[in-house]
């Protein structure tokens, strides 16, 4: 698919300070990924105090040459195009830095393409994406139900103020948190009129008990000149164990108080809450073990989870099949309906568990994301599975849209923020889909392999071979043929013909019929001429491309 017009690109304008730039280039140069080299080291160094000292008319292939690569001052860059080989290894060592080490880090150094200037801006997340979107107003988070039988109930106790005087900053950390949480609709939040009755000294567990509540929230916050220590904790509601714990440390002379509200509340929120976190991940072990009649609608929810973490077609159907019981039980649940409808639209893409053709999937997986949007207009469940059937009809505005939609009703889901990613680079939005990939990989360290997909694709459609073949290495499902076809491609454009050949093996045992359905299947993903570079590279490979 090709994209349909240029726009929607997200703007980040807040920018670093000089001196925060200059210890980010130090971080860099100290990573494994630079000590032992030091062209690139000289090469990024030298771009970096040229830029901060505002001599960027000196980047120029000649200067270069002469001044970092020791070339003779007879150097002609029309002739030579060493500094330009230079500037893309230096690119990729960059990029591979930030998806890797430096995903954390507080600023960001970009190289772009076509241009010597090297950018700095505050390390992209959800806080600077969130400007993009058209933003709600902040929901009320008094008692907001799940909707979903069983779904875990959270209580979020007021941050403690370390210091002396006014609470305002650490009130403020704690609503933003409980309004963040609020827009998982997978959990009931309980209001803040009840919770800040309670301080975490009286006991976690005493309060959690008394609350009902399956999990506790709570925290505290220090401020020292102009920076501010917060430290969050999530304790179970019953036992009081601590299950997770985090400090964060911000300088108040560089983001604004409601900045850093927003932001800390966003990170806290991610990794307890998102699909795969901390409080999932042992409710999602507990719902694969019990039998399928013995499980509630948030069960259900856990096992189709579960499946989108390690995409199979076994996976899928016991999701499915927990799913339609729990529709069955919960009709009027839009989070339920929208997990369905992306599970049908699962037997379009990859063919799992087709009941019928594949068109029939897509019909019935089309409806059913409509229908979940009707139900519930602010689930951002529901449109999610609406902007995957909007790209499946190739209709990439109202894809967009949706996507845009499912953001800024919770820009805190890392597999929100990631499809919307993957399937942006699918249709040649690639640095917009980069971008989104990024905020979600440094929100969530230890993705599915489905993220690897789409920095794939970035490398590949650069020409960026090694780097390509690197991120298909890193997925590691064995059951899901297309990271076999991945591997494939890359291999046979290295000219690594005998992983190739291996690779394409394991294709056709999990796909016998992958050669006749070939160029559909690449097809519902890519544009023409990225498919038919696919296409064919699997026919190097062996592969007998209809």
């Amino acid at each position: 698919m090709a994209s349909e017009e240029a726009g929607g690109r997200a703007e980040i304008t807040a920018k670093p300070l000089a001196a925060d730039v200059r210890a980010e280039l130090e971080r860099i140069l100290e990573s494994p990924h630079f000590v032992a080299a030091e062209r690139s080291r000289r090469f990024l160094s030298f771009l970096v105090n040229e830029t901060l000292a505002g001599r960027t008319n000196r980047l120029k292939e000649y200067t270069l040459a002469v001044e970092v690569f020791d070339r003779p001052e007879s150097f002609d860059p029309r002739i030579s195009p060493s500094i330009r080989v230079e500037t893309s290894r230096l690119r990729r060592r960059l990029e591979h830095y930030y998806l890797t080490l430096g995903r954390e880090d507080p600023v960001l150094i970009e190289l772009p393409r076509g241009t010597y200037t090297p950018e700095f801006r505050l390390q992209a997340d959800v806080l600077h994406l969130r400007e993009e979107f058209a933003a709600l107003p902040p929901a009320d988070v008094a008692d907001l139900p799940s909707g979903l039988t069983g779904g875990p109930t959270i209580a979020v106790l007021p941050f403690e103020n370390l210091d002396d005087g006014e609470s305002l900053f650490a009130d403020g950390v704690t609503v933003e948190i409980m309004t963040a949480l609020s827009r998982f609709r997978d959990f009931h939040v309980i209001g803040r009129n009840t919770t800040f009755q309670h301080n975490a000294k009286d006991g976690v567990a005493r309060i959690g008990r008394q609350l009902g509540a399956g999990y506790v929230l709570h925290g505290s916050v220090r401020r020292a000149k102009n920076r501010v220590r917060i430290h969050a904790e999530l304790s179970n509601g019953v036992t009081g164990i601590v299950l997770w714990a985090e400090r964060y440390e911000r300088d108040l002379t560089v983001e604004s108080v409601f900045d850093i509200q927003d932001e800390i509340a966003s990170h806290v929120v991610t990794t307890v809450a998102q699909p795969h976190g901390v409080i999932v991940r042992p409710e999602q072990a507990a719902a694969r073990r019990k039998p399928l009649e013995h499980l509630d609608a948030y069960d259900a929810l856990l096992l189709f989870y579960d499946y989108t973490a390690r995409q199979s077609p076994v996976g899928h159907a016991r999701a499915l099949e927990a799913i339609e019981r729990a529709v069955q039980q919960e009709p009027d649940s839009a989070t339920l309906i929208a997990v369905r409808a992306q599970l049908y639209l699962d037997m379009y893409r990859f063919g799992f568990n087709l009941q019928g053709s594949r068109q029939q999937a897509l019909d019935e997986g089309t409806r059913g994301a409509h229908a979940a949007v009707q139900m519930d207009p602010q689930n951002p469940r529901a449109y999610h599975a609406l902007f995957l059937a909007q790209f499946a009809h190739g209709d990439l505005r109202a894809f967009r849209e949706a996507g845009k939609r499912a953001l800024a009703l919770n820009p805190n889901d890392t597999d929100t923020l990631a499809d919307f990613g993957l399937h942006l680079i699918m249709s040649e939005e690639d640095e917009l889909g980069r971008l989104f990939m990024k905020v979600a990989l440094a929100l969530n360290p230890e993705p599915p392999d489905w993220y690897w997909f789409a920095f794939f694709s970035l490398h590949f459609a650069r020409d960026e071979f090694e780097d390509a073949l690197d991120m298909a290495l890193r997925a590691q499902n064995e059951s899901f043929y297309w990271m076999h076809c991945m591997q494939a491609v890359a291999y046979a454009q290295l000219g690594m013909m005998d992983e190739a050949t291996a690779a394409v093996q394991r294709l056709l045992g999990l796909f016998p019929d992958f050669p006749d359905q070939a160029r559909p299947e690449v097809a519902r993903w890519l544009s023409p001429a990225r498919a038919a570079r696919v296409l064919e590279n699997l026919r190097r490979a062996g592969l007998a491309v209809d």
